[in-house]
């Protein structure tokens, strides 16, 4: 597989190298049938991804990006030879993060997509997503927003190179102005970080009144690798805490679900 790396003056922050993939759709089990990533790697940097337990990467989470740069047209190929499904953008790394505004792969993938006809699901954390209005038009798409909580110091504090939560806000207004069905995603769920009930009310109102049709909440899931991210964030006193809700079989989330059941449908 052809690489090449990418003028680091272009992305300071992070390595970009720009790859070949062979295939573009990959089985999926999360209500949809197929799963497209045209990035690997993501520069948002979420302290609590999974990601890095999907794709089994060494390099650290939040420093790097490589560029799927022929999936466009290895998806056209596959959407003529392979069985007619859903697709799901967004799986394992954010479509809009911020070397898409340079490339360009999931807007292409998206024009192919469109052209087969096919129901997306597509989620993102970025405001990018509101450039693909014209491409949405007319198309069988669902656009989900992940918003983890309206307080910016927690988006500072595990979503660090993510946009702020008020622009994503607009980004959802925008789009369901634009007459495109779109959804909110609200978690992970962190206790004592961003599962106070006030401040989630607060938020259903707001993701509610901006036109979203269901709001997802979910928690933690605490794969290989998270602990270690989360542990430069969190004192040690929250760490012993959630060492014992996800390693003893506590039932905190069991006892919350009816709370949350109130601004949304809980997915765990």
């Amino acid at each position: 597989m052809g690489l090449n790396i990418v003028d680091p003056n272009e992305f300071p922050d992070i390595e970009v190298k720009e790859i070949s993939c062979k295939s573009a759709l990959s089985l999926s089990g999360l209500e949809a049938d197929y799963a497209i990533n045209a990035y690997k790697g993501c520069s948002h940097g979420c302290l609590y991804c999974y990601a890095p337990f999907v794709i089994k990467e060494n390099r650290e989470w939040g420093t790097f990006v490589d560029i799927k740069r022929n999936i466009p047209a290895v998806l056209a190929k596959e959407l003529r030879n392979k069985p007619k499904g859903s697709v799901r953008i967004g799986s394992v790394t954010d479509p809009y993060q911020k070397v898409e505004g340079r490339y360009q792969l999931t807007r292409m993938c998206l024009q192919q997509l469109k052209k087969a006809d096919v129901h997306v699901i597509l989620q993102t954390k970025s405001d990018l997503v509101v450039r693909d209005i014209d491409i949405f038009t007319d198309m069988d798409i669902d656009v989900g927003m992940t918003i983890t909580s309206l307080d910016d110091n927690f988006r500072l504090k595990f979503e660090p190179e993510a946009p702020n939560v008020e622009v994503r806000l607009e980004a959802i207004k925008t789009l369901t102005d634009a007459g495109v069905n779109t959804w909110a995603f609200i978690g992970p769920l962190l206790p004592g970080q961003n599962d106070d009930m006030v401040m989630l009310e607060e938020l259903a109102e707001k993701l509610n009144s901006s036109g979203v049709t269901e709001i997802y909440l979910d928690k933690l899931n605490m794969r290989e690798g998270i602990w270690s991210r989360l542990e430069k964030s969190i004192d040690k006193d929250t760490i012993a805490r959630y060492r014992e809700i996800f390693s003893s079989g506590n039932d905190y989330f069991r006892r919350r679900k009816k709370d949350y059941e109130k601004i949304g449908k809980p997915v765990f």
